[in-house]
């Protein structure tokens, strides 16, 4: 693939430049003192056969100069924070070269960095324990080819490790685009949070939409179905069924379903992240997304943002059925 030209990395007061900042500062700017001189104590004291303005003119028309002059500045001033303030994520992106992509949602840099694409799930690929999910090697060739198009740029999520050790981030091609909502659009991801890494998830959504009202990639495929907590097999599914128990604790909130599946979130995560009572949720059908694993003898799903929690009777309809 292509060795990526090296950016220059963003300046870091960049991120603390603010309007509101620079209209603090500018409050303060103010003429030099020598535009406070009229211009007539600064000629020569001899005498001259030109005509002079009167001296109450000649400083009011200086001054006026320097007010412009301090006006023009602060514009200047205030445009370059805008610029600054509304290209930070461009200046905290990076060039990088990818060596080897492993599936369709996990890269390797010639570096040797292993970089997991933030924001999305795409189909497991075959491995000695399963076997591979529809979809998942037109997940990798369309990764592979996405990133062949030109020069690539990280730009690392909030969270910028996993607990695998990888680096989470988002990719970009040269024009702007970003590689995890092309494979949104193509069907072959969907959309996941996992706070606080949520940076471009309206896009994300927005293009997930796009693709499964059209039945693109994985909205057409019966695997990737809705299914009910009694049909769980493991790894990333989408589920609908209703909350029949809730345990609030000191630091973990449990919805259960049955005996099939319990929920899990931090109750740190819902304070920071739900704007509703947990208490709604119970009897109340839901639809979630997310990696699900066995946990004893019980099917468990950790959740830590509101999106991957879909209330069928309040929200939009995405996973849940239609009216």
């Amino acid at each position: 693939m292509p060795a990526a030209t090296v950016l220059k990395p963003g300046r870091l007061w960049a991120k603390n430049f603010t309007l509101r900042s620079v209209l603090l500062a500018t409050r303060f700017i103010q003429g030099s003192k020598r535009s406070l001189i009229p211009p007539g104590a600064l000629v020569s004291s001899r005498k001259s056969t030109a005509v002079r303005p009167s001296s109450r003119n000649a400083s009011q028309i200086w001054r006026n100069g320097s007010v412009a002059k301090c006006y023009l500045l602060r514009v200047a001033i205030l445009w370059c924070a805008f610029f600054f303030s509304s290209d930070v994520d461009a200046l905290s992106r990076r060039a990088v070269e990818v060596g080897r992509v492993v599936d369709g949602d996990t890269v390797v840099l010639t570096s040797g960095e292993v970089v997991r694409l933030a924001g999305i799930n795409t189909p497991e690929r075959e491995t000695d324990q399963k076997a591979a999910e529809p979809l998942a090697d037109a997940a990798h060739d369309t990764l592979v080819e996405t990133l062949s198009k030109g020069d690539i740029f990280l730009e690392e999520a909030p969270d910028k490790k996993d607990r695998h050790g990888r680096t989470l981030a988002y990719l970009f091609l040269e024009d702007g685009r970003s590689v995890q909502e092309i494979l949104i659009r193509e069907g072959l991801a969907s959309v996941v949070a996992i706070a606080p890494n949520d940076r471009y998830l309206d896009r994300f959504v927005l293009a997930e939409d796009v693709a499964r009202t059209s039945g693109a990639g994985i909205w057409s495929i019966p695997y990737f179905d809705v299914a009910g907590a009694d049909q769980i097999r493991g790894g990333f599914q989408f589920i609908l069924d209703k909350f029949t128990a809730l345990k609030l604790g000191p630091k973990w909130f449990r919805f259960s379903v049955r005996d099939d599946l319990d929920v899990l979130i931090r109750r740190a995560d819902w304070e920071a992240g739900f704007d509703y009572s947990p208490g709604a949720l119970e009897q109340t059908e839901v639809a979630v997304r997310g990696w699900i694993s066995k946990k004893k003898s019980k099917s468990v799903l950790v959740i830590s943002h509101p999106f991957m929690l879909e209330r069928c009777a309040v929200e939009t309809k995405r996973l849940c059925p239609g009216p």
